[in-house]
């Protein structure tokens, strides 16, 4: 009935058109309407008596509002669980930058008394007791020893070392040399910090993105879902979102 269907859009006209569960509800209160109007007509009322009867009986406009205040809650607390999510992420990839940071330095410390250790026992241990030493360090995954005499070649080294078989990028690795006049080291090793700067960015990008769409989501509950503040939220993040309560206080104190 086209004063059903008016009546239902000027119901939830407060509610987002374009959002499923809007959709949703409209259908089923337009449902319900026009057969509650059946009933009434089938039962001796006029149409236009039998619609004020439905209406009535649905509740109106406060049952209305009551639905589309708890679709705005339902909305709000998912902005905010994405938000924990965001901070959530950020924090954990800061303490794990923080930590493989450390790890980073003290490994370049072990690395470098490994290969002095090598190297000036080079002559003296065979390629087993050398593959030993070199299988128990998880983060190494190449070496190669040069003896620094007449005949160095750093094309050709007296020994190789390749026990790791993991593929692995290229941006996680990093190469060390070591050497003194009788010998030098070269190690591939895998850079713990390079990781820890790689899943800061990750949690970084979920965070930013994250807050991007709560911060959309609360302008959007304000009235002020524009293309300035929503690429201030892009641009500054939680910068571009103080600003924009900032900016809101200031109306307000203006206003009053």
């Amino acid at each position: 009935m086209r004063i059903v269907d008016e009546y239902v859009d000027k119901l939830y006209k407060h509610a987002n058109p374009k959002h499923p569960e809007t959709k949703e509800l409209k259908e089923e209160t337009r449902t319900h309407l026009n057969e509650s109007i059946k009933e009434l007509m089938m039962e001796g009322y006029t149409e236009k008596n039998a619609f004020k009867m439905a209406v009535e009986r649905f509740g109106g406009f406060e049952q209305a509002e009551k639905i589309i205040s708890l679709m705005e809650i339902r909305q709000k607390n998912f902005a905010n669980v994405l938000l924990k999510i965001g901070v959530s992420s950020l924090i954990i990839v800061s303490f794990a930058f923080v930590f493989l940071l450390y790890l980073g330095n003290v490994q370049d410390t072990h690395f470098a008394d490994i290969g002095y250790k090598v190297g000036d026992s080079f002559e003296k241990m065979n390629s087993n007791e050398i593959d030993f030493l070199f299988n128990e360090e998880p983060l190494i995954l190449k070496a190669s020893l040069y003896d620094s005499g007449p005949t160095f070649n750093p094309e050709n080294p007296d020994y190789t070392y390749k026990g790791k078989k993991l593929w692995l990028p290229d941006l996680l690795k990093r190469d060390i040399y070591y050497g003194t006049d009788d010998f030098s080291v070269s190690l591939e090793v895998l850079d713990v910090r390079k990781i820890g700067l790689l899943l800061f960015i990750i949690g970084f990008t979920i965070y930013y993105v994250l807050f991007t769409i709560w911060g959309s989501i609360q302008l959007y509950y304000r009235n002020r879902l524009k293309a300035f503040w929503v690429i201030a939220l892009m641009l500054f993040n939680v910068f571009g979102y103080m600003f924009f309560l900032l900016r809101i206080r200031w109306q307000l104190r203006k206003n009053d």
